[in-house]
């Protein structure tokens, strides 16, 4: 949603431009204190209780609902990147700013897109899922993106131009989300209304939506 927003890239777009834009500041003034861990951490995954995840992470940074046409959601922000729960589970988490994280096949965040091929051909097995490609437009930067939905994973992995406005640039994982089924669903519409236009602020152009890994 580079969540965004997932944006820029899809998800920090998506996620991060919604958070800064749309997000009430929720940072908690009293009550028991949280060790805060700046790295993502394992046990937070789809599935797992808002309380779950402020036990283990602590209180977020910002916090805040965000509505879709069809769908809502509530957003953690933490240094490491977004939780999104709904009915207080979790359904996603992405992850942005984390050196040490390592998703499926090894993928990690800045790993170019060569590097990404090689991983998961190195991970031999049957895969499917879909590729959304389009044009990320903020201001006058124009980042060119694509979103890999892994499904047999259950991961969607941002990929984004290493230079906006340059065509020729190469691209490199931007974003790692880990989501279950509602958080997939949640990421297709959030692209969606991007693309019906729906957030002006970052718009989507020439978006293309084709078999993953079959895409070339």
């Amino acid at each position: 949603m580079r969540t965004t927003g997932v944006p820029g890239p899809h998800a920090r777009a998506v996620i991060a431009c919604a958070v800064a834009l749309l997000f009430a500041l929720a940072l908690a003034a009293c009550g028991p204190k949280h060790e805060q861990h700046r790295g993502y951490q394992a046990a937070v995954v789809p599935g797992v209780t808002r309380q779950k995840v402020e036990a283990v992470l602590g209180k977020p940074q910002q916090a805040g609902p965000f509505s879709l046409p069809t769908l809502s959601a509530d957003v953690m922000t933490y240094p490491f990147g977004q939780v999104l729960l709904q009915h207080d589970r979790v359904v996603a988490v992405s992850i942005n700013n984390d050196p040490d994280y390592r998703g499926p096949a090894g993928a990690s965040v800045g790993m170019s897109e060569d590097q990404l091929k090689a991983a998961f051909a190195a991970h031999r097995g049957k895969r499917s899922g879909h590729r959304d490609s389009y044009v990320a437009i903020e201001k006058t930067n124009e980042t060119p993106t694509r979103d890999i939905y892994d499904m047999t994973d259950h991961v969607m992995i941002e990929l984004a131009a290493a230079n906006a406005n340059d065509p020729l640039a190469p691209f490199s994982v931007s974003q790692i989300t880990i989501a279950n089924s509602a958080g997939i669903r949640l990421l297709n519409a959030f692209t969606k209304a991007r693309v019906n236009g729906l957030y002006p602020d970052v718009r989507v152009n020439n978006f293309v939506s084709e078999p993953w890994p079959s895409a070339r």
